[in-house]
């Protein structure tokens, strides 16, 4: 198992999650659509493309994974997905047919072109109504599939990524709903040999929470992957150790896991990777060693996540938050954060109370926070010391 920092691990490199991974495939089996829900740097990816290999293990199944990040509107969204159901080589016809069409209208060859920005797409004068439209295409698409004798399984990553982004294109709302709509009506059409799993380094449930659009996915069956027990994190170190020439006592585990206080596969690597590059065994080393300067983007994103996934208010408001709670080790109660809030100019009572309301429950979700005993604090002790750092007054 290589010493991976921020790429997915795949194959050898994966440290495998056995009994989640079963849930994840009993669900499936019982014809689930499944919304991953799962702070960030927790390995959903990781473990996601792993759970396609295992499904693809029988044959007869066959599974895509896609991530969406950065396709700019549902024509590259669609171009995206079709490419990635051609390469698991299913129905080669039908998807050499379809990117054909596709083919065309990016060259401007498909008749009319586009006329209306969405899945409304005209894809020219065609002669079968049926393959009028870029929504229309994908429907006949997934029809194919779901009269074949292979059940498929697509997972898609950063879902949300690419709907923040269609958001702010022309007629961006409408569309979001539209697309959404359209997601979800081919998860209740074509159920029967089709199976979803979707994820993102943003919570899909975060974002249609705040736009109000719950319903879209109330179909899809929310599956929680946490970060390591104590167990598995004094397992994870050890085949890490083994695998990289550098063991590490029990005691020395548990020193790491004490430290991190949240053991992400992610920051274990982390702290691995300096101890690998230390002349001493020091493992208080090594945290430093990874909190100075030089070394602090290693946890940019979560801050960058913040001026993503926010409006420009929220996101002054959860760094506000953050921004308080780095300096309190031992955490905070609620009436202490809301009075950091209020202390701005004009700050409307009702109005900030709502806002933290709202925003506590997604910094928790997202694995910023932790409640206990009614005090809110940093879930990891690694990304407190970086924010105070980076961004403590």
């Amino acid at each position: 198992m290589r010493n991976i920092i921020g790429n997915p691990a795949e194959g050898d490199d994966f440290f495998n999650r056995p009994i989640i991974l079963a849930k994840l495939r009993r669900e499936l089996d019982n014809l689930a659509n499944i919304l991953l829900v799962a702070p960030r740097r927790v390995g959903k990816t990781s473990l996601v493309i792993r759970l396609c290999e295992e499904w693809r293990a029988d044959q007869k199944r066959k599974a895509v994974f896609l991530n969406v990040e950065g396709r700019s509107d549902e024509f590259a969204f669609a171009e995206k997905l079709i490419d990635e159901l051609a390469k698991a080589r299913l129905h080669p016809e039908t998807m050499t047919w379809a990117m054909g069409v596709f083919s065309k209208v990016r060259q401007g060859l498909g008749g009319k072109g586009i006329k209306v920005p969405g899945l409304e797409v005209s894809l020219g004068e065609a002669a079968d109504a049926d393959h009028s439209t870029l929504g229309k295409v994908l429907e006949s698409v997934f029809r194919k599939i779901e009269e074949g004798d292979h059940p498929v399984l697509i997972a898609i990553d950063e879902l949300p990524e690419f709907l923040l982004t269609l958001q702010k294109a022309d007629d961006g709302p409408r569309r979001v709903i539209a697309f959404l709509h359209w997601l979800r009506e081919l998860r209740q059409t074509y159920r029967k040999k089709i199976r979803w799993v979707f994820l993102g380094s943003i919570g899909l449930d975060n974002f249609v929470e705040d736009q109000k659009l719950q319903k879209l996915i109330n179909d899809l069956q929310v599956f929680t992957l946490e970060a390591f027990s104590a167990d598995e994190a004094d397992a994870f170190l050890k085949a890490l150790g083994e695998s990289n020439e550098l063991p590490l006592t029990e005691v020395e585990r548990k020193e790491v896991i004490r430290l991190v206080g949240w053991p992400l596969a992610y920051h274990l690597h982390l702290v691995f990777h300096e101890l690998r590059d230390l002349e001493s065994r020091s493992i208080s080393t090594a945290f430093e060693s990874l909190l100075q300067p030089q070394k602090l983007a290693y946890f940019d994103t979560w801050h960058e996540r913040i001026d993503i996934q926010f409006s420009a208010p929220d996101t002054a408001a959860c760094k506000a938050i953050l921004g308080h709670l780095c300096k309190h080790p031992d955490g905070r109660e609620r009436g202490h954060i809301l009075a950091v809030l209020m202390a701005k100019p004009l700050a409307d009572m009702d109005k900030v109370e709502e806002q933290l309301g709202r925003l506590m429950i997604v910094l928790q979700r997202d694995g910023y926070l932790l409640e206990s005993a009614g005090r809110y604090a940093f879930r990891s002790f690694l990304l407190r010391e970086y924010w105070h750092r980076r961004h403590g007054q």
